[in-house]
């Protein structure tokens, strides 16, 4: 019966014999199977026709699935991108910072230099002024002791008057 129509099943013709069967009941027979037939056939089709829907949208998934890999994979990408450009970022700032450092440190210790040598000129100097210093005091010392002093001490005033 396999690929038999309807209309081969409901006009098969039967040759007719002696006490054969009843033609009406046959027709009648072949009738109702011929009607399964279209409703296992429309029920076929109708599963078919879902199958197709089922691999469409499958196709559908598999298309959202692949976009959908594609854009994380685009986006880890990315992702490793940005981190490789901030890594690279962060290493400059951290070697210009370890430069500028580093010269700021060189000026500090050029001005630590600078600064030593003129506390030490200052120190000289301060002892040359401290030895000058008591040399003028101590010349003035010395005129205070000397004879003229103790003369101009003892002038009279009055002997100028006479």
């Amino acid at each position: 019966m396999n690929g038999l129509k309807r209309e081969e099943i409901t006009k098969k013709k039967f040759s007719t014999v002696y006490r054969g069967l009843d033609e009406q009941a046959v027709r009648q027979h072949l009738t109702e199977v011929a009607d399964e037939l279209d409703k296992k056939d429309a029920r076929i089709a109708q599963l078919e026709e879902m199958l197709n829907e089922r691999e469409e949208n499958l196709n559908s998934f598999k298309s959202v699935e692949s976009s959908i890999q594609e854009a994380i994979l685009s986006a880890a990408k990315a992702g490793d991108d940005i981190k490789q450009r901030a890594q690279n970022y962060s290493d400059s700032i951290i070697q210009k910072a370890e430069t500028e450092g580093e010269q700021i440190v060189s000026r500090a210790r050029e001005r630590e230099n600078h600064m030593l040598q003129h506390n030490e000129d200052l120190k000289r100097q301060a002892k040359i002024f401290r030895a000058r210093y008591k040399m003028l005091v101590q010349a003035q010392l010395d005129l205070l002791e000397t004879e003229d002093w103790e003369r101009l001490l003892e002038f009279d005033g009055g002997e100028s008057e006479k």
